[in-house]
C-alpha cells in the first residue's frame, strides 16, 4: 500500500486507543460525506508493514472562540467573525478499528491492532482495489450486500455454512443464529432474500423457510413481491437446488398422540360443549383410544391415514356415550348431562354438519395421498444422508392463511404444525451426533415475534409450549449444526432469551426509540458514537422516489472480515439488483 494524498482525509490525533482512533481531519476533506466512511492507515508493528481499515463513525466540530461568551455576543449581532469564523474551525472524527492486515510473502494476513499509530499517521479514504488486495484470499467466500454507508466500495461480507471443511469449503465448523430486524420498509425482508442468496451458494448446507405470510413462497415459486425485483427463484435454481414448497395439504401427519393433541387444539372437543382444557384432553383421550382400538372381522378397524368417514365419527360420539366414559371426561353432574346432550343431539341432528366441518377437515391432517410427505420425509431430505453428494433442497413450509385458503386453517394449527416440525429437526440434528457429521441446517423463520413474543403467556397454551420450544432450540442445537435465522419488525417483541443467542445481527431503520433502543444499546455494547450513528439513519420511505431511496443497516458480529474487533459495521443495502448480481458474479437467467 502506498500513500495517495488525493484520498487523504485526517490524520491520527489524540487521545487515541488501539481500538478507536481520534482524527484531525484536513481542510480538503471537510466538506466530503464521511460519516461510515471506509478508512485505513498504515503502520509498522513488529517489524511488519500492517494496514488497518475502520469506519468513520461519528464528526464533531469545535470553535472555542465561539464558546467564549463574548464572542457568542458578536456572532449574534454581525452572524461572524471573519478573522475567527470557519478558519479556526476544527473538525475531529472518531474512527472504529474493523480489522488490521500485516503484509507477508504471500500477500496479507489477519493480525491484531497492538499498538497505536503516531500522530500525524495519514488516514485516507480506502478504494475498491486496496479492500479486493486486502481479501484477496478470502476472495472465493466474499459476498456484498451493499456498499460501505457513506461512500460506494462495496462492502465485504461472509456468510459460511455450518459443516466443517471436509463437508466443503467455507465451513464456519458450527452453527450460529442470525437476527435481521427493522420497521415495516426498512428493508429487512429484501436483506433477507439476499442473505438467502448468499447461504444458497453453499449447496451442502440445507436451508428451510418457516413462511407464516406467504412472501417467501411467492418469491421462490417466482412471483415477486414488492420492488425489490430480485428473482430468488431463478438465482437459487441455478445453483443446481430443488425448491420444495409445501403447504398445509402437503403435510401428513402421522401420529396417534399428535392426533389426540389436535382433537382438543382445533375445536372438536369443543363442538361438544368441553371447553376446560383438562376435561378436553380426557375426552380426546377417550376419543383415540376408541378409534385405536377398535376392530372389525379380528383386524384394526381404522388407520390413521382414513379417519375422515362416517363411520369413524360415529365411533367417536357413541366413545363419549360410553356410561365409563362420561364420568371420566366430569366427575360433576351437570356438565355430564350437559355433554350427553349435545353428543346425542349430534347424532340424531346434525351428523352431517360436525362431520363435514370439523371431523374431516381434522382427520384430512393424517390422510395419505398423492404428493403428501410426512415431516420426518421432509426433514431428511434437507438433511440429507453421510454420503450425499447433490446439492440438499431449499425447503419452503407456507403456513399463511393466505397460501392455504380454502383449507383448514387456524392459528392453532399453525402453532401445532411448527411444533411438530420443529421438534422432528431437533431430533434429527441430535441423531447426527452419531454419524460425527454437522446436521448443516439453517432455518429462516419470518416473523419470528409471533412465534416467540416477549412478555408472559398464559401457561399450558400451544403458543407457550411453541416458545419453550423455540428457546430451547437456540440454546441446544448449535451444537449439532442446526442454526437459526430469526426475521422480526421489532427487538422487544421477540424473546429476550432468543436474542440472547443471537450471533450476528442486522438493524435496519426503525429500532431508536424505547425499549427497542435500550436492547439495542445492549448488542453494541453501549457504544456512544455507533448509537449515534444508527440515530441518524433515515426513513427510507421518506426518500421523493424510489431511485433515491437508501436502506441502512447496523450489524454486529462475525458478519465480515473487516469485523474483527467486535465493533458494529454500517453499510446500505443494494436497492439496483443488477449491482447485486454483478458485485457477487451472480448471471441472472430466465426461465
Amino acid at each position: 500500500m502506498t500513500n495517495n494524498r488525493n484520498q487523504d482525509v485526517a490524520v491520527v490525533g489524540s487521545p487515541s486507543t488501539n481500538t478507536e482512533l481520534t482524527l484531525d481531519l484536513l481542510q480538503e476533506a471537510t466538506e466530503e460525506r464521511l460519516v461510515g466512511a471506509l478508512s485505513a492507515f498504515q503502520a509498522t508493528q513488529n517489524g511488519q508493514a500492517i494496514v488497518s481499515v475502520g469506519q468513520i463513525v461519528g464528526i464533531e466540530l469545535k470553535n472555542r472562540w465561539h464558546e467564549d461568551s463574548v464572542f457568542r455576543n458578536l456572532v449574534k449581532r454581525t452572524g461572524e467573525i471573519p478573522p475567527i469564523t470557519n478558519r479556526q474551525d476544527t473538525r475531529t472524527a472518531d474512527l472504529v478499528v474493523g480489522a488490521t492486515f500485516k503484509r507477508t510473502g504471500n500477500g496479507f494476513q489477519p493480525e491484531v491492532l497492538g499498538m497505536v499509530p503516531a500522530t500525524g499517521t495519514r488516514v485516507s479514504r480506502i478504494d475498491q482495489g486496496l479492500l479486493d488486495q486486502l481479501l484477496q484470499a478470502y476472495s472465493s467466500e466474499i459476498f456484498y450486500l451493499g456498499q460501505a454507508y457513506a461512500n460506494e466500495i462495496l462492502y465485504p461480507m461472509w456468510f459460511k455454512h455450518f459443516g466443517s471443511n471436509d463437508q466443503g469449503p467455507g465451513g464456519a465448523g458450527e452453527a450460529y443464529h442470525i437476527g435481521v430486524f427493522g420497521k415495516t420498509g426498512s428493508g429487512k425482508s429484501g436483506l433477507a432474500k439476499m442473505m438467502l442468496c448468499a447461504y444458497s451458494r453453499h449447496t451442502n448446507l440445507g436451508i428451510l423457510v418457516i413462511d407464516p405470510q406467504g412472501e417467501f413462497t411467492l418469491e421462490l415459486s417466482g412471483t415477486r413481491v414488492g420492488n425489490q425485483g430480485l428473482a430468488l427463484d431463478q438465482i437459487v435454481r441455478q445453483q443446481g437446488r430443488s425448491i420444495n414448497i409445501y403447504r398445509i395439504a402437503d403435510i401428513q401427519l402421522d401420529e396417534w398422540n399428535t392426533f389426540e393433541e389436535m382433537l382438543v387444539s382445533l375445536g372438536f372437543c369443543e363442538e361438544l360443549t368441553i371447553t376446560h382444557n383438562n376435561n378436553a384432553v380426557r375426552a380426546a383421550e377417550v376419543v383415540r383410544n376408541a378409534l385405536e382400538r377398535a376392530t372389525q372381522g379380528g383386524r384394526q378397524q381404522f388407520q390413521l391415514a382414513n379417519l375422515g368417514t362416517r363411520d369413524a365419527l360415529s365411533t367417536a360420539l357413541n366413545a363419549v356415550l360410553d356410561q365409563q366414559s362420561l364420568p371420566y371426561i366430569f366427575p360433576s353432574k351437570d356438565p355430564r348431562v350437559r355433554l350427553q346432550n349435545r353428543v346425542q343431539d349430534i347424532l340424531s341432528n346434525r351428523f352431517d354438519e360436525v362431520l363435514n366441518s370439523k371431523w374431516i377437515p381434522l382427520c384430512s391432517l393424517f390422510a395419505a395421498g398423492p404428493g403428501r410427505r410426512r415431516l420426518y420425509g421432509i426433514v431428511s431430505d434437507l438433511m440429507g444422508t453421510a454420503n450425499e453428494t447433490g446439492p440438499r433442497p431449499i425447503v419452503v413450509i407456507d403456513l399463511s392463511a393466505r397460501g392455504n385458503q380454502n383449507r383448514f386453517w387456524t392459528e392453532e394449527l399453525e402453532r401445532r404444525l411448527l411444533s411438530k416440525l420443529l421438534n422432528v429437526m431437533i431430533a434429527q440434528s441430535t441423531s447426527s451426533l452419531s454419524t460425527r457429521q454437522s446436521a448443516n441446517v439453517l432455518v429462516f423463520l419470518d416473523e419470528a415475534h409471533r412465534h416467540a413474543p416477549s412478555g408472559r403467556l398464559e401457561q399450558d397454551t400451544e403458543a407457550e409450549r411453541l416458545r419453550v420450544l423455540l428457546r430451547r432450540a437456540v440454546r441446544e442445537t448449535r451444537k449439532y449444526g442446526l442454526g437459526w435465522f430469526f426475521i422480526s419488525q421489532t427487538l422487544g417483541g421477540l424473546d429476550p432469551e432468543i436474542l440472547q443467542q443471537l450471533r450476528i445481527l442486522a438493524f435496519g431503520f426503525g429500532l431508536a426509540m424505547g425499549t427497542e433502543f435500550d436492547r439495542l444499546r445492549d448488542f453494541v455494547g453501549g457504544d456512544k458514537r455507533s448509537l449515534e450513528l444508527y440515530q441518524s439513519f433515515r426513513d427510507p420511505q421518506s426518500f421523493p422516489a424510489r431511485n433515491l431511496q437508501e436502506f441502512p443497516f447496523m450489524a454486529v458480529g462475525p458478519i465480515s472480515p473487516l469485523a474483527f474487533s467486535g465493533k458494529p459495521v454500517f453499510f446500505s443495502m443494494f436497492t439496483d439488483m443488477n449491482r447485486f448480481l454483478q458485485g457477487n458474479n451472480i448471471i441472472q437467467g430466465s426461465e
